[in-house]
């Protein structure tokens, strides 16, 4: 279809505008290296005239020069903040446009939407708005016709005239779109339809608008975010950190956020977004570190991904039982009912005596009673220290000795009035009573179950004081179906602030103790509670492929097509597996991932493919980083992760079998964004009925 003249002049003006960007932006980075380098002279001579002076000076003067240094390094870094946004800036100024008049006005202001805001230094006027910016929902939440958004000063209310996309690459224009409706298919197809990249990156160009609802969602103490397999809802979490992080910016920093990953790999996985928007990494913590941090010189103790492969191997009915026993909140009710009640009905005040000295038993009763608050071992404590220092009083103003054998007598006495010596004890206790008998059962000497883990972790919680994350505001927690309710309890006791919960209820790896929607916010009543039932990762045929492993009604796909998958039956696996990546080599995708059931045989599969001189990176429970290229690793392991291309070795009907499979197999086909693989020797899984 031929230009218009006026589509021609719109398209130079736009090139104009740009370019006019750019320049701005070229002469901010020289002010800005400039400024640089000027700091690092600066404290360059400090610090020599410091050193110079340093024997001549006082200890006011020595003080005013550290204050002089500390504060130039503190210019220095914030101008190299700065600098890394205004190159990021550089690469890509801005990606839409927004054309609104508000009511008040008779003309039409055009405002830019980018990653970070841009002001001209001389009028300090917007030349770019920050994707968070009040302004900016304007772009993501309305068509053309009237529109408002929230400024500081109230809502503002007006019309929508024009929106427009934009993909710039390197300082330069590629191509741009009218979008009359929110976010158009155009640049959407297109972004989904590139090939995956090494690591999660921000998506502020392509948000949309039941997305922009999670992000911008400011009052909510706790956000259950409920998301579909290849909806973003990981991704969309971590903008939601960074558009607090930017709402809040005077009382909440990176410092006070949290993000609790189901593994470390995936922890790396994410590791860029943040960066990318502009806002400093945010710290990281998993189950395994809080159970490590409790039980360390408690007990030893089987992690999640040893029951993960116990299970996958072997689920005995036994073991079963004790795990659904521990995955519900009843549970949590019945053990948290049972420590109070023990602390009330197991106490047994008695007389303190040592030297010729006494303390009734009617005095620590008063004493053990006057802090109910207080977790019963910190109540024994506070017990026992009051008579330490009273009775060591009485016992030096008789003109006798205080030894630390004398300490340790009182701390003995007292600890004899209640009947258990630490949590751990408790915890077992619990069990003896006739209706949980047999729901315990340890790993051998001094090693418990993963089903034990975080009740006992709680037991120790309700049982003593422990160290909290006091100075966390904010906590992010990922895959929240992988995780009991006892689990949610012990974070509750732990982290005393606001909470972005995600997950999807169809991806859980555990079918004995993963918790449901439902019983998520049993745990948290006061939550908001949102779900992104639109799914983009993977083609349509992908999508309708896992459907048919396991059906999620809500799941809606987007439009994007591509190859059916493909079910391969062969004689050798090996060597069809090595044709695949062959394929892939030469293709224009550049991830392939190959996504055993078990660590295990990816670790063999590994090997095989290794000698077969195929390079690739092996990733299991140990890994700390996620690599670019050919992975291979487990379904468990690549929850969260996406790959241009899957296969999917060994999917025959003795290896995906059970429902624990199953939910392992729909793991791994949801992976892909655009092939499927899956390969087998034997007679295909039943779970792939639907293929023959």
């Amino acid at each position: 279809m031929a230009l218009t003249d006026e589509h021609i002049r719109d398209d130079e003006q736009e090139r104009e505008h740009l370019e006019a960007t750019v320049r701005l932006l070229r002469a901010e980075l020289d002010l800005l290296n400039n400024s640089i380098d000027k700091s690092a002279r600066t404290i360059k001579d400090q610090k020599e005239h410091m050193w110079a002076y340093w024997r001549d000076m006082d200890s006011a003067e020595k003080a005013g020069f550290r204050t002089e240094i500390n504060m130039s390094v503190l210019q220095g870094e914030h101008a190299v903040l700065r600098r890394q946004r205004i190159e990021r800036l550089l690469e890509s100024p801005y990606f839409g446009r927004v054309d609104f008049r508000r009511v008040e006005d008779a003309t039409t202001r055009a405002y830019y939407i980018g990653v970070h805001n841009l002001s001209a230094p001389d009028t300090q006027d917007v030349v770019v708005h920050d994707w968070r910016a009040p302004v900016s929902s304007l772009y993501y939440d309305f068509e053309s016709g009237d529109a408002s958004f929230a400024a500081p000063k109230g809502i503002v209310h007006g019309e929508i005239t024009g929106k427009r996309q934009y993909k710039i690459q390197g300082g330069r224009l590629e191509y741009m779109f009218e979008s009359a409706l929110n976010i158009g298919d155009d640049v959407l197809q297109r972004e989904l339809g590139r090939s995956a990249d090494d690591k999660m990156k921000n998506i502020v160009a392509t948000i949309q608008r039941e997305q922009n609802a999670v992000i911008r969602n400011e009052t909510a103490n706790v956000l259950i975010l409920q998301g579909v397999a290849g909806s973003g809802k990981t991704s969309i979490a971590l903008h939601r950190v960074a558009f607090l992080l930017y709402r809040f910016k005077d009382t909440l920093s990176s410092d006070n956020v949290m993000i609790l990953s189901p593994n470390r790999v995936f922890g790396d996985y994410i590791a860029n977004v943040l960066p990318e928007l502009g806002e400093e990494q945010v710290k990281e913590i998993h189950f395994d570190k809080i159970a490590e941090r409790f039980l360390a010189k408690v007990t030893a103790y089987e992690t999640f991904s040893e029951q993960v492969v116990k299970l996958l191997d072997h689920a005995d009915e036994a073991s079963a039982e004790r795990m659904r026993y521990k995955a519900t909140p009843e549970f949590v009710a019945r053990l948290d009912a049972w420590i109070t009640s023990r602390t009330d009905e197991e106490f047994e005040a008695a007389d303190i005596e040592l030297k010729g000295t006494r303390l009734t038993a009617e005095w620590v009763a008063d004493m053990f009673h006057e802090s109910p608050g207080l977790p019963v071992f910190t109540r024994l404590d506070r017990v026992a220290n009051s008579a330490v220092h009273l009775l060591k009083h009485k016992v030096v103003d008789k003109g006798g000795k205080w030894a630390a054998a004398d300490t340790a007598n009182i701390r003995k006495q007292v600890g004899s009035m209640f009947p258990y010596k630490d949590a751990y004890a408790v915890y077992k206790a619990f069990y003896d009573d006739a209706d949980r008998k047999g729901l315990f059962k340890p790993l051998g000497r001094k090693r418990i179950e993963y089903a034990d883990v975080f009740p006992l972790i709680y037991t120790m919680i309700r049982t003593a004081r422990q160290d909290t994350y006091g100075h966390i505001r904010h906590l992010l927690i990922d895959e929240m179906q992988d995780y009991m309710p006892v689990q949610y309890a012990v974070v509750r006791e732990l982290f005393s602030c606001k909470m972005t919960i995600l997950g999807d209820a169809n991806q859980s790896v555990n079918p004995f103790s993963s918790s449901s929607l439902p019983t998520i916010r049993s745990m948290f009543p006061e939550a908001d509670c949102l779900e992104l039932c639109k799914s983009y990762r993977s083609t349509t045929e992908i999508t309708e492929f896992a459907q048919k492993i396991s059906r999620n009604d809500k799941l809606v796909p987007i439009e994007r097509h591509g190859p059916p998958p493909q079910v391969i039956a062969c004689a050798d696996q090996a060597a069809q597996i090595l044709k695949l990546i062959n394929e892939h080599e030469s293709s224009d995708h550049r991830s392939l991932g190959i996504i055993c059931k078990t660590v295990d045989q990816a670790e063999k599969l590994y090997g095989a493919l290794s000698e077969d001189g195929v390079e690739l990176t092996f990733i299991d429970y140990d890994s700390t980083a996620f690599a670019g290229g050919i992975i291979i690793t487990s379904a468990h392991i690549a929850k969260g992760l996406e790959f241009d291309e899957v296969i999917v070795p060994g999917v025959d009907d003795t290896n995906y079998a059970t429902e624990m499979d199953k939910c392992m197999l729909y793991i791994a086909c949801t992976r892909a964004m655009h092939h499927l693989h899956l390969t087998h020797e034997g007679s295909a899984s039943r779970f792939l009925e639907f293929t023959r």
